[in-house]
């Protein structure tokens, strides 16, 4: 074959070619093992012309074993009847793809298992020889994470819990679903905005602080709180704070998680409410059992009553409390025992039935309770239950009561009637401070439990006296029995033997002091026998009602307010000769002279006498400042126009150097 000048011989060519295609091969191993991810060249057949160690490795081949083997074996057998015509498409029109195209891709190991890939593919070559470069990234681990991502995406998204996190100035990065549930915010209200908006004022320099004691490395624990919500409601929350890290370890933001504990705390709090309620209960019956116990002791029924008004006080959280009986005429009230001192100016009272509350309280038989000061005042006169009109309680004497001091005291108050077998005996009185809070329907139940126990206690001294007054009675007619049987027999046998004596004495002078004598023994038996009239009469009556018992009574209680005993006297026959209708008046004299000289005398002693003879003389006696020292009149008035209504007098003056004397008289009907 001849070669023209300037011509290449096919030989030549042919070297040439093969010099030129292993300098492409040359290029392209060198380009494929300088790759950083694991890549394959792959001509137009389909056969790896070149592989790198990575990819031997990825793919499960020794050193090179992938060179020269059909790709077809790198693909999984589901996607290759289609992987030809791909590959074909590509090869007629090479453009370059990038990792990350968005594609599933799988590829297959040498021993068959199929593993995720990102593939990268660029072409390489000559047109008369086009070649592929595939650049192939195992995406196995980072499925594995972006799995791990979505899936804490999904946690936090669907969790109950608000959970938010924040850089490290505080501003919101992320809020999720449940925050806005919680807190009122959208996600777009709060990304990108200050933390401190969930917070008040106050509480902001202590979140700032919380803050920085984690930056610096200190784990805070969880905790109750109440944060703000959009509507400006607090909301109570159980929080915790943590601290966000990158790779390197740097802090770069805040986590908050925030649980709704509205719940809990509701139901705390009623486990409270029921705990210090069964306390409360416990004591209540450790009360009852010690009111009880001293029932049945046989004491005075002023010692079981006052037991009663300090426990009252105790479980009723009170500052005082009164036990008020109703007197035996059943026209006021009196106070059988108190506690504090905002009831103790009672003790100097005569309460009325009529126009007052409280005596709206016994007669109607039901419980009265106030809120508030406003209506205290009402309690006592003008007001019926319920009601809130003001006024005061009239006493027997100078007084009235609440004074202005006095209102100051009282605040909420119940009152709860004493009922007993004879109707309402009573009442019981509970008050707090003005500041304190309103009674409950607790409170209220509990002092009417009380006055049931003070009731009883009524009931249990009223049979005591029903059993003293028997033996009592006993005891007047076995008297009045030896008085008719041997004193009025003796004494008119002894008048019989001086009138027998008589006939045989003929001194005139002897027989005018016989014949007194006579009279004498004469008068001495109609007083003996007015006597036993008197004993029989009163053993069919109750000795409480007797005028002598309810002196007694009056002059007792009095000894409470003087810090004395007072002495009393009676001279004449006080039961039978005073008649019913100036019963009343004799005690009013009585009670109100003892709370004169208890309020304004200064006294260390006084006396009271009752006479009974052609007069009732009431005299009253102490040792104290003396008239000269009363300020108040209007009582005494009351007591003089009490005698004149009567027929009688009345006069005060002084008792010696020091003392005043009060001397109240009124005529006896014959």
């Amino acid at each position: 074959m001849t070669v023209r000048p300037g011509e290449t011989s096919p030989r030549e060519r042919r070297k040439n070619e093969r010099d030129t295609n292993q300098a492409s091969d040359d290029l392209v191993g060198a380009v494929v093992r300088l790759l950083p991810d694991a890549a394959v060249v792959v001509d137009q057949q389909g056969h790896i012309m070149a592989a790198n160690a990575l990819a031997d490795a990825l793919f499960g081949y020794p050193a090179g074993g992938l060179t020269g083997q059909p790709l077809d074996h790198l693909v999984p057998e589901r996607f290759r009847p289609g992987h030809s015509d791909r590959r074909a498409s590509y090869t007629s029109n090479p453009t370059q793809r990038p990792m990350g195209a968005g594609l599933d891709l799988w590829a297959r190991r040498r021993d068959g298992t199929e593993f995720p890939v990102d593939i990268s593919l660029a072409p390489l070559g000559v047109p008369e020889r086009p070649l592929t470069l595939a650049a192939v990234r195992d995406l196995t681990q980072r499925r594995a994470e972006w799995a791990a991502i979505a899936h804490l995406a999904a946690i936090v998204s669907s969790s109950e819990d608000a959970i938010v996190s924040m850089d490290l100035k505080g501003t919101v990065t992320s809020w999720n679903p449940a925050a806005q549930r919680l807190l009122g915010y959208r996600d777009e209200e709060m990304i990108g905005r200050p933390i401190f908006r969930l917070v008040t004022t106050e509480e902001r320099s202590e979140v700032e602080e919380q803050l920085a004691r984690i930056r610096a490395g200190k784990r805070m624990p969880t905790r109750d709180a109440r944060r703000m919500r959009k509507d400006n409601e607090q909301i109570d929350v159980s929080e915790s704070m943590s601290l966000i890290r990158d790779l390197s370890g740097d802090p770069i933001g805040f986590t908050w998680l925030m649980h709704d504990v509205t719940a809990r705390k509701l139901a705390e709090l009623e486990l409270r409410r029921l705990l210090v309620e069964t306390q409360r209960r416990e004591r209540w019956l450790e009360a009852i059992s010690e009111i009880r116990l001293s029932l049945v002791s046989r004491g005075a029924l002023a010692e079981p009553l006052a037991l009663i008004a300090r426990r009252v006080c105790e479980l009723a959280d009170t500052e005082s409390s009164a036990i008020l009986l109703t007197s035996q005429d059943s026209d006021h009230l009196n106070v059988a025992a108190f506690e504090g001192d905002s009831m103790a100016r009672l003790l100097e009272l005569e309460i009325p039935l009529e126009g007052s509350v409280f005596g709206s309280v016994v007669m109607s038989g039901e419980t009265w309770a106030s809120s508030r000061q406003g209506s205290v005042e009402g309690a006592f006169v003008g007001a019926s239950p319920g009601g809130n009109g003001f006024g005061t309680v009239r006493a027997a004497g100078t007084d009235t009561w609440p004074q202005p001091d006095d209102r100051s005291l009282l605040g909420p108050l119940i009152m709860a009637p004493i009922a007993t077998s004879h109707g309402i005996g009573g009442l019981i009185a509970v008050s707090r401070a003005p500041s304190r809070q309103e009674f409950d329907a607790e409170d209220v139940r509990m002092v009417e439990s009380f006055a049931q126990q003070a009731a009883l206690a009524v009931e249990i001294a009223r049979a005591q006296t029903d059993r003293d007054q028997l033996a009592l009675i006993a005891d007047r007619e076995r008297i009045a029995r030896d008085l008719h049987d041997h004193v009025i027999q003796r004494l008119f046998a002894v008048g019989m033997s001086l009138q027998a004596a008589a006939h045989s004495i003929t001194d005139t002078r002897t027989l005018e002091r016989i014949s007194e004598s006579v009279e004498e023994l004469d008068a001495t038996i109609r007083d003996v026998r007015s006597t036993i009239f008197s004993l029989e009469l009163r053993a069919t009556q109750r000795v409480e009602m007797s005028a002598r018992s309810r002196i007694l009574d009056i002059v007792s209680k009095a000894a409470d307010v003087l810090g004395f005993q007072p002495r009393l006297q009676f001279d004449g026959p006080v039961d039978t000769r005073v008649p019913d209708e100036m019963v009343h008046d004799l005690l009013a004299v009585v009670r109100e002279c003892l709370s004169n000289t208890a309020r304004h005398a200064g006294a260390s002693t006084v006396s009271v006498k009752v006479e009974v003879h052609g007069d009732l003389v009431i005299t009253v006696q102490d040792d104290g400042r003396g008239p000269e020292g009363a300020t108040r009149s209007s009582g005494l008035a009351n007591l003089r126009a009490r005698a004149e209504a009567r027929g009688g007098s009345m006069t005060m003056g002084r008792a010696g150097e020091r003392g005043t004397r009060v001397e109240w008289r009124v005529p006896l009907p014959m």
